[in-house]
Parts: structure tokens; C-alpha cells; sequence
């Protein structure tokens, strides 16, 4: 065998390992750009019950809002935490967090999504077919329990997505949307909303 020879079959090859390091690498997904439902994390009350009457084509009154709200610690007054909406079997709500930074206009932010069918295998095929139809392979393929899409998914796909980070997350029949970043905040800004500098 020449060197030439030799020399190209080194270089296939490193193109090939290369190649397959690449196609292992988890996929990179952006969460806050997905939606449930119609519904993305960010979005006001408003914006949300909207989005959420528009995909399930029924009246915003359909959809049940907090019965009893209490007062949010970023607007001080009563807002309610969530709202949700069931339909032959399927539940879905949708929790919000006050805005930060403050935002009158629109004092919540949606926190997070859920969607939820009855169990039984048939839905839970359907869903990972219909999740992986909307949203593209999950980030930590081939793993599918739970399945995970992430904007900065663990290296090993058994690790997934961490829990400080927006994710999407389906469990057989339950998918989870959220965005911590907004419970986060809400922290801080009560927390600094208690600062008293010393006067003694």
C-alpha cells in the first residue's frame, strides 16, 4: 500500500469518527420558543388564555381560572396562580409567576405548561409521536424516559436536561413546559424587596 493510499484511508477515517462524534452530540433546543397547546412561557394571562382558546377552538370562559387568588408578592394585590381546562379526558393548565421586572400592563408571566392524557400505552405512543412531530428529536436521544428538549441538554443523554435551565418534558402521557427563570426572579425581587440598610 503507498502512503498516499494509507494516508487517504487515515483521513476518511478521521472524517468518519468525526462525523459520528457529531451525530452524537444532544441537540440543542431552545424551550422558551416552544409552546404547548399554543401557549409559550413568558407569555401575560391574557396572552396565554388567548393562545390556549385559539388551539382548543373554544371561548375563553371555557378555561377555569384560580378560584381563589391570593395576593402576588410581586403586584400585592390578587391575581390568580393558574388556569386550566379539561376536555374528554385531557388536562391541561397553565401557572404564572408575577412579572419581573414589574410590568403593570402585564403583572404575569406564564412559569408553566401542563398537558396530560388518561394512561394507557395507546397515548403514550401518541404522544411521543405527536411530541417528536412538533418539536424534533429530543435533546437527550435515544432516552425516551422521560423525553427531554433542552437549550443545554448534559453531554450524556442519561443526565438529560438540569433542573435550572427552561425545558420541555414528556413522561408517557404527561408534558411538562417550564422556565424557572421566572420563579427565580420573583425570588430575588422579594427578597430585595426586604433589604433595610442598617441605621444604627
Amino acid at each position: 500500500m503507498s502512503r498516499a493510499s494509507a494516508a487517504s484511508i487515515v483521513i476518511v477515517a478521521g472524517m468518519a469518527l468525526a462525523a459520528s462524534v457529531q451525530a452524537a452530540q444532544p441537540r440543542s433546543v431552545d424551550a422558551r420558543t416552544l409552546d404547548i397547546a399554543g401557549v409559550r412561557t413568558g407569555m401575560s394571562y391574557d396572552e396565554a388564555l388567548a393562545a390556549a382558546a385559539s388551539h382548543f377552538k373554544v371561548a375563553p370562559g371555557q378555561f377555569k381560572p384560580d378560584p381563589l387568588p391570593s395576593e402576588n408578592p410581586v403586584t400585592h394585590t390578587k391575581l390568580p396562580d393558574y388556569f386550566t381546562y379539561e376536555q374528554g379526558g385531557m388536562r391541561f393548565a397553565v401557572y404564572f409567576e408575577g412579572r419581573v421586572p414589574v410590568d403593570k400592563r402585564r403583572p404575569l408571566a406564564v412559569s408553566m405548561v401542563r398537558y396530560e392524557l388518561p394512561w394507557s400505552q395507546q397515548n403514550s405512543q401518541a404522544m411521543a409521536e405527536a411530541a417528536l412531530a412538533k418539536y424534533g428529536v429530543q435533546s437527550n436521544a435515544p432516552n425516551k424516559l422521560p423525553m427531554q428538549w433542552c437549550e443545554k441538554p448534559s453531554p450524556n443523554p442519561g443526565m438529560g436536561c438540569d433542573s435550572d435551565q427552561a425545558r420541555l418534558t414528556l413522561s408517557q402521557v404527561k408534558m411538562e413546559l417550564i422556565d424557572p427563570a421566572w420563579t427565580y426572579a420573583r425570588i430575588r425581587f422579594v427578597e430585595a424587596s426586604k433589604t433595610v440598610k442598617p441605621a444604627f
